[in-house]
C-alpha cells in the first residue's frame, strides 16, 4: 500500500493554480452565458418563459462579483477537504473510500420522498458534471495519471485527483447554492454555465498538465481492474472511458433490476469473482451497447406504464428507434391487457356526468368575472357533457377503444404509441393555461388519436404531423378567447366539435383525415383574421405615420439647429420650430404627391421668421417686414392648421410673435409722424418704449432639438388609433402644459398697437433712407444702455428684498427614499419590458375584461398597441400601460406551445421517478 503524499510541492502548487484561475473562470464563463440568457429570452414565445430568463440575468449580473470573488475560496475549501480524505482513505481500493458528499445538496437517496428543491439541485449538479465530462475527458485522462505520480502512487487514482471535476463544480454548485436566490434562478444558472465553465475548467486541466509535465513528472501506469460490477469508484471525476463505461454498465444494470426487467446477459448481484466469464442463459441475444433493457410484456398492458413513461421521449424523438428496439409482443402481454381491461372498464364505467352540477357552475362562473373563475381540473378518465360530444363523451366508450386497440397491437412500439397518446392526452388535458372546453375538446379527440398511433405510433413526436398540429393550433387559436361563455367563443367551438366527432367516427383513420379538418378549421380562421385584421391595420397605419412623421420631424429639427440665424432668435420662437413646425414641414413631405422640394412653401417660412424677430436686421429693412409679415402669419397658421395643431397650443408663441412685430411697426409710423410734424425725429426714451424688451439674461437651458419619446398625434388620429378618451384627454392637456411652460406670461402687445398680424401695409406708409435707419439704430442703442443701467440697480434691491422673504429651501430627500424604488412599480416596468408582439393579455376596458394581443409597440417601447376581438385597436404609452400593471387592469395571459409543454413535462416527472427508484 503506497502512502499518498498530499504535502507535494507539486500538489501544492497545482492546487494554487487552480485557485488563481477560479475567479477568472467564473468571469469568463459568465461572459460567456449572458448573451446565451439574452437571445434565449429574446426568442423565447413564453411571456413566463422570458421573465424567469431576464430575473436570472438580471441576478446573474447582480451577483457577478460575488461569485467571482469566491469561487477561489470554493475551491480551495473543496480541494483541502478532498486532499484530508485522501490522506485518510487512500488504501488502494477506490470502493472502500467514502464519497465526499457534494455540497450541492444532492439528496440522499436513503429517504423514499424527495424534495423539489433537493431534486433540482441534484438534477443541475448531475447536468454540470455530465456537460463537463465530454469536454474535458480527454485531457482529464492524462491529467489523472500525472497527478497520480505527483501524489507519489504507483497506479493511477482518478478518484484521488484533487482537481477531478466532481471537486471543481462541487465547489461551484456549493458557491451557487450559498447565493439568497430562488432555486429556480440558480437551476437557470447552472444550465447556462454548464457549457462555458466546461470549457474554462479544460482549459485548467490544460494549464496543470503542462506545469506537471514542465516538471518533469511521468506518467503513472492503469491497473487493470476485472469485474468491474460490483465496485464503482467514488471519484466521479475521471478514470477515462473504461471507469466510465463500467460505472454505466454497474448503473444500468442496478436499475434494471430494480425495476424488475429483464436483462439478458446481465451480472448476477456482486459482480462475478475475478477471472470468470459470465455465461449467458440459453436462447438469450446480448444487448447491443446503447440499447435498453428488454421491458416486461405486463408492464405495458398497464394505463400507466411506467417503463414506458421512461423512455417515452426517446422513443418519440428518436428517428431510429423502432429500427433499433421494436420487437413483437409476447403471450403475456395480451393476458395482461385482458386483466387490465377488466378492471379499467369497471372503473370508466362507474364515472358518470351530472347535468345538475354543469348547471350550477355554469350559473355561479357566468356571475363572475373572467379573472376571477376556477380553474377546472380535467383529466382523460373523466366524463363530458353527452349531448355536445355524443358517444365518446363516456369514459368507458374511450377506455374501451384504449384497451381494444392494446389488444390487437402486435408490436412493442403500437404499445407505446398508445401509452403515448393516453400520457399526453391526460397531460394536455391539466394544461390549465388552455380553456377548459378546449381541452375537452381535446379529451374527446382521444379514439381517433389511438386509432392513428396504430398505423403511425410515433406521430406525436413530429411537430408536423397534422394530428399533432391539429391539437396545437386549435389550443393556439384558443388563446384568443377569455371567456367560455361569449358568443364568440362558441362560434370558434362549434366547428371543432364537429371535426372532433368525424375524426372519431373515422375508421380507418388516416392522417388525410386529419389533414383535411385541418385545413378546413385554418382556412374558417384565415377568414375571420382577414375582416379583424383589415380593422387593426387602419389604426395601425395611424400610429406608423405619426412615428415616420415624428422621425422625419425630428431630422429637420435636427437640420435647423445647424442654421446660424437661428442662434441669436428668441427661445420661445426656436422651441416653435423644433417641435411645431418641424413636424409641419414633415407632415407636408410625407402628404405631398408632386414631389415638391418645400410643398406649401413652410421651409422657407422658417428663414422670413428668424429675419422678422431679429430687430437689427429689421431696422435695416423696415418695409421688409411690412412685406412678409401677412402672409408669414398666413402660412404658420395655415400649415398648423394642415396639422391639426390645436389653438391653444400655439396661443403663446402667437402672442410672443406679435410682442416682436407690431412696436416695429409702430415705430416707423412714430417715425414718419416725427419727421413729418417736424419735431426732428424720436427721442431715445421714445425710441424705448416703443421697441421690444430685450431679455439680457439668457436662458438656463437653451432650446435643443431632442427626439421625441413618442410621437405627436392628431386627436382624430389618436381615437382611430385606439386610444382611450382618457389617454386622448391626457395627451391635451400635457401639450397645453407644455405650451403654458415654454411662456409662462406672454407679454401682450400694447393696448393701442394698431398693428395685427393680418393688417395690408402699404410701402408707401414708410419714409425711406439709410441716415434715418442708422439714426433710429443709434437712439435704440442708447436707450437699451440706459435702460440696462436702471435696470441693474432696481434688480439688486430687488434680490436682496427676495432673500430676506424667502423661506428656507426644502431639505434633501433622505438617502433611503431616493434609493427605494416601489417595488409594484418595478414589477410594472418588467413584465412591460418582457412584452412581446404576439403575447396575449387580459385588458379591462371600460369595466370588461378583453382579450387582446400586442400587435405592435414603437422601437423606444414608448407607445403599444393590442388588438381584442374584432379587430379593435387599443393604443397606450408606457406611462398608461405601467399604471394598469400597477392597477391590475391588465393581465399577462401565459400561453405557449401545448404539446411539446406535455411531452418535457412527462420526460422531466420519468427522470424524477428514476432518481427516486436509484
Amino acid at each position: 500500500m503506497s502512502k499518498v503524499n498530499t504535502k507535494s510541492p507539486l500538489i501544492q502548487r497545482s492546487q494554487c493554480e487552480a485557485m488563481t484561475m477560479a475567479s477568472s473562470m467564473i468571469a469568463r464563463s459568465i461572459e460567456a452565458a449572458a448573451p446565451e440568457l439574452e437571445e434565449q429570452e429574446r426568442i423565447a414565445r413564453s411571456n413566463a418563459r422570458r421573465q424567469r430568463l431576464a430575473k436570472a440575468l438580471a441576478a446573474l449580473h447582480r451577483h457577478r462579483n460575488y461569485l467571482c470573488n469566491n469561487y477561489s475560496l470554493s475551491v480551495e475549501r473543496a480541494i483541502y477537504e478532498d486532499l484530508s480524505n485522501s490522506e485518510r482513505n487512500a488504501d488502494g481500493n477506490p470502493s472502500a473510500r467514502p464519497e465526499r458528499k457534494p455540497a450541492t445538496g444532492a439528496p440522499d437517496f436513503g429517504f423514499t420522498i424527495m424534495e423539489d428543491e433537493d431534486m433540482a439541485r441534484f438534477v443541475e449538479s448531475s447536468r454540470l458534471q455530465q456537460t463537463a465530462m465530454p469536454i474535458v475527458e480527454e485531457v482529464l485522462t492524462q491529467l489523472d495519471s500525472l497527478m497520480s505520480s505527483a501524489l507519489g502512487l504507483p497506479v493511477v487514482r482518478a478518484d484521488l485527483n484533487p482537481l477531478r471535476p466532481d471537486v471543481i463544480c462541487g465547489a461551484l454548485m456549493e458557491l451557487i447554492d450559498s447565493v439568497d436566490e430562488p432555486s429556480e434562478i440558480r437551476s437557470t444558472w447552472i444550465r447556462y454555465l454548464s457549457k462555458p465553465f466546461s470549457n474554462e475548467l479544460k482549459r485548467l486541466y490544460e494549464h496543470v498538465l503542462k506545469l506537471l509535465q514542465g516538471q518533469g513528472v511521468e506518467a503513472a501506469r492503469y491497473r487493470v481492474r476485472l469485474a468491474v460490477v460490483g465496485g464503482g469508484g467514488g471519484g466521479g471525476g475521471g478514470g477515462g472511458a473504461a471507469a466510465a463505461a463500467a460505472a454505466e454498465a454497474a448503473a444500468l444494470a442496478a436499475a434494471t433490476q430494480q425495476a424488475g426487467l429483464t436483462v439478458p446477459g446481465s451480472l448476477p448481484p456482486g459482480g462475478m469473482p475475478p477471472g470468470a466469464v459470465p455465461m449467458m442463459p440459453p436462447g438469450a441475444v446480448p444487448i447491443p451497447p446503447g440499447a435498453i433493457p428488454m421491458l416486461a410484456m405486463p408492464d405495458l398492458a398497464q394505463l400507466q406504464a411506467p417503463a414506458a413513461q421512461a423512455m417515452m421521449q426517446d422513443f418519440l424523438y428518436q428517428r431510429q428507434w423502432v429500427n433499433e428496439h421494436d420487437q413483437v409482443l409476447a403471450a403475456e402481454y395480451y393476458a395482461a391487457v385482458q386483466e387490465q381491461m377488466a378492471q379499467a372498464m369497471q372503473e370508466a364505467e362507474a364515472v358518470q356526468w351530472s347535468d345538475s352540477s354543469y348547471r350550477l357552475q355554469r350559473s355561479l362562473e357566468q356571475a363572475m368575472s373572467v379573472v376571477e373563475r376556477p380553474t377546472h381540473v380535467l383529466h382523460a378518465g373523466m366524463a363530458l357533457q353527452p349531448q355536445l360530444w355524443g358517444a365518446m363523451a363516456m369514459p368507458a366508450e374511450r377506455m374501451r377503444t384504449l384497451m381494444e386497440l392494446k389488444g390487437k397491437a402486435q408490436k412493442l412500439s403500437q404499445a407505446l404509441g398508445l401509452s403515448a397518446v393516453r400520457m399526453l392526452i391526460d397531460q394536455v388535458a391539466g394544461d390549465e393555461r388552455v380553456l377548459p372546453p378546449v381541452r375537452e375538446a381535446f379529451i374527446a379527440m382521444e379514439p381517433a388519436l389511438l386509432r392513428m398511433a396504430m398505423t403511425d405510433p410515433r406521430f406525436f413526436g413530429d411537430e408536423a404531423h397534422p394530428a399533432r398540429r391539429l391539437i396545437e393550433d386549435i389550443a393556439q387559436r384558443s388563446f384568443k378567447y377569455n371567456d367560455i361563455y361569449s358568443e364568440e367563443f362558441e362560434r370558434f367551438m362549434a366547428p371543432v366539435r364537429d371535426a372532433v366527432i368525424q375524426l372519431d367516427e373515422t375508421d380507418p383513420i388516416s392522417e388525410q383525415a386529419f389533414n383535411e379538418h385541418l385545413q378546413a378549421l385554418q382556412m374558417r380562421w384565415e377568414a375571420e383574421d382577414s375582416q379583424e385584421k383589415q380593422v387593426g391595420d387602419e389604426g395601425l397605419d395611424y400610429i406608423r405615420f405619426a412615428q415616420e412623421r415624428q422621425d422625419l420631424a425630428d431630422k429637420i429639427a435636427s437640420e435647423l439647429a445647424l442654421r446660424s440665424d437661428i442662434l441669436d432668435a428668441p427661445a420661445i420662437v426656436v422651441d416653435f420650430l423644433y417641435k411645431d413646425w418641424s413636424l409641419v414641414i414633415a407632415h407636408a413631405h410625407l402628404t405631398d404627391k408632386r414631389g415638391q422640394f418645400d410643398p406649401g412653401g413652410y421651409l422657407a417660412a422658417v428663414t422670413d421668421l428668424l429675419w422678422s424677430v431679429d430687430v437689427d436686421a429689421v431696422l435695416k429693412a423696415p418695409a421688409r417686414l411690412f412685406e412678409i409679415a401677412p402672409q408669414l402669419i398666413k402660412t404658420l397658421r395655415e400649415g398648423l392648421n394642415m396639422l391639426g395643431k390645436a389653438p391653444e397650443e400655439t396661443e403663446a408663441f402667437f402672442a410672443e410673435l406679435l410682442r416682436y412685430h407690431a412696436p416695429i411697426l409702430k415705430l416707423r409710423r412714430a417715425a414718419a409722424a416725427a419727421a413729418d410734424s417736424g419735431n426732428g425725429g424720436l427721442s431715445s426714451s421714445q425710441i424705448a418704449e416703443l421697441l421690444p424688451t430685450r431679455d439680457e439674461t439668457p436662458p438656463a437651458e437653451r432650446p435643443q432639438p431632442r427626439k421625441a419619446d413618442q410621437p405627436w398625434m392628431r386627436r382624430d388620429e389618436l381615437a382611430a388609433a385606439g386610444f382611450d378618451e382618457a389617454d386622448i384627454q391626457a395627451r391635451g392637456e400635457a401639450a397645453l402644459a407644455a405650451a403654458a411652460t415654454a411662456s409662462p406670461e406672454p407679454a401682450a402687445p400694447p393696448q393701442d398697437a394698431d398693428f395685427t398680424p393680418t393688417e395690408v401695409m402699404e410701402k408707401s406708409d414708410l419714409p425711406d433712407g439709410g441716415a434715418e435707419q442708422e439714426k433710429l439704430r443709434a437712439d435704440k442703442q442708447q436707450a437699451e444702455a440706459e435702460q440696462a443701467a436702471q435696470s441693474d440697480v432696481q434688480e439688486g434691491a430687488a434680490e436682496a428684498a427676495q432673500e430676506e422673504a424667502a423661506p428656507p429651501p426644502p431639505a434633501p430627500p433622505r438617502a433611503e427614499q431616493t434609493a427605494a424604488e416601489d417595488p409594484e412599480a418595478a414589477e410594472a416596468r418588467l413584465k412591460l419590458e418582457r412584452l412581446r408582439a404576439g403575447d396575449w393579455v387580459d385588458l379591462n376596458v371600460k369595466g370588461k375584461w378583453r382579450r387582446a394581443r400586442l400587435n405592435w409597440c414603437s422601437d423606444n417601447g414608448a407607445l403599444f398597441m393590442f388588438i381584442s376581438h374584432g379587430g379593435r385597436p387599443h393604443s397606450m404609452t408606457r406611462r398608461t400601460c405601467e399604471k394598469l400593471f400597477r392597477e391590475h387592469q391588465i393581465r399577462i395571459v401565459e400561453a405557449g406551445e401545448v404539446v411539446e409543454e406535455a411531452v418535457r413535462k412527462i420526460s422531466k416527472r420519468s427522470k424524477a421517478a428514476a432518481a427516486l427508484d436509484s
